[in-house]
């Protein structure tokens, strides 16, 4: 009998040592899975947080950018200056354009609008266009004086650094305005220290070259000729027909009216510092 109850105690003792251990292994299995999921909500927090910070980032760093303009030519007018260039800006917050003009080449402030503000010129066409603009008044070009000019872009937005967006300025373009005059076509064409004459076949300069020549609608518009730097003394004479003539320090642009009666001159004598005209 001793025997026996050592045998039930022997297995008495077995089974509550087995069911300390597994009392003691299911303790260890929650504390494992209270961890892991401890873990994994932490995990969670960073990518929620990562996501959150990316977005947010794309939110403040995502804003249109503004097509630069090209082709950018410059107009000398009597006491006035243009500007044409190709521009094409999509984005909604565009606004206008600023000029810039000074008597050197630092271009730092654009010439404000007539409320004080910017753009210098507002503009609404979001479309790819040819754009011609005039400086305003308060530019105050003078004839005979350089100045050098550029144009940009402009809009406002405040998801921008400052709140404003602007392209950068990519073209400085000398200028020199000149004064204009009106004369009626006879045999003998006269500006400046350029004398030409002409017939209804050919016009010539017999001190000077004729740089380019070609059709043309008014005396300012902007027009490219196939026959740059053809510099010959004489050309075909054309209604209408636009001339700019060369020297070594002067230029000298003709054009006949497109009723053939007068002819418009202007020139620029300081062509060894500008060739424009």
């Amino acid at each position: 009998m001793n025997i026996t109850m050592n045998k039930n105690t022997v297995n008495l003792l077995s089974k509550a040592k087995q069911s300390k251990a597994k009392q003691s292994k299911a303790k260890q299995s929650k504390a494992k899975q209270s961890h892991n999921c401890l873990l994994n909500n932490f995990k969670l927090f960073i990518f929620i947080l990562f996501i959150f910070n990316s977005c947010s980032n794309e939110l403040i760093t995502v804003v249109d950018e503004y097509n630069p303009l090209y082709e950018v030519k410059v107009i000398p007018g009597n006491n006035s200056i243009s500007i044409n260039f190709w521009s094409g800006i999509l984005a909604s917050d565009f606004a206008g354009f600023n000029l810039y003009i000074h008597t050197n080449k630092n271009l730092t402030n654009a010439l404000l609008n007539e409320k004080g503000g910017y753009p210098t010129i507002s503009f609404s066409t979001h479309a790819r266009s040819n754009i011609t603009l005039k400086f305003p008044t308060n530019a105050n070009p003078q004839n005979n004086n350089l100045y050098y000019v550029s144009v940009t872009a402009y809009g406002t937005n405040d998801l921008a650094e400052g709140g404003k967006i602007e392209t950068r300025i990519n073209a400085i373009i000398p200028v020199i305005p000149r004064a204009e005059a009106t004369n009626t076509v006879s045999g003998t064409i006269s500006a400046g220290s350029l004398t030409a004459t002409s017939n209804s076949n050919r016009i010539t300069a017999s001190n000077w070259k004729i740089q380019s020549y070609g059709y043309q609608t008014n005396f300012n518009a902007v027009t490219v000729f196939t026959n740059n730097n053809n510099l010959t003394n004489s050309a075909d004479y054309l209604v209408g027909g636009l001339y700019i003539f060369s020297n070594s320090t002067d230029l000298v642009k003709v054009w006949i009216t497109t009723n053939g009666s007068n002819y418009i001159s202007a020139t620029n004598n300081k062509a060894n510092i500008c060739n424009t005209i």
